[in-house]
């Protein structure tokens, strides 16, 4: 090709197409690493039993019902077999509700507040103008 591009459209056809914002800089000093690290693994297991004790409510609801003096479907249990069923059933949904703030943990990591978007610049009317010349320029080479 024997166009010869400008001086200003050479540079921006070296620039990136995507616009990335740099990384923020860490926090100095460990100790206050540790602190969020504690807080932020706090937060997860605090919320994990929240969200554990949502899901559990409905199981313990249900089984509260079936209760007729500790004679449960028929059978009789005695008071600490029924509440070792029922922790059983609580650590099962704990599980559960694990899977789910891990998930919801996961997406917000992962949705930083780094910004990827394409690159944009206004275009002015020397902008135009060079792209016409161009244009023209590579029009007969068609």
């Amino acid at each position: 090709m024997s166009v010869q591009f400008t001086p200003d459209l050479a540079a921006l056809a070296g620039r990136p197409d995507f616009e990335v914002s740099p990384p923020e800089e860490p926090d100095p000093g460990i100790l206050v690493r540790l602190k969020r690290t504690a807080a932020s693994a706090a937060l997860f297991l605090g919320t994990t039993f929240a969200v554990a004790g949502l899901f559990f409510i409905p199981v313990l609801l249900f089984n509260l019902s079936r209760i007729e003096a500790l004679e449960i479907a028929g059978q009789q249990l005695t008071a600490t077999a029924f509440l070792g069923q029922l922790g059983a059933l609580f650590w099962g949904t704990f599980v559960l509700a694990l899977a789910f703030t891990s998930f919801v943990a996961s997406m917000l990591i992962f949705a930083s507040g780094r910004l990827i978007r394409p690159y944009s610049r206004p275009v002015g009317q020397e902008d135009a103008m060079a792209h016409l010349t161009v244009l023209r320029l590579s029009g007969s080479e068609r």
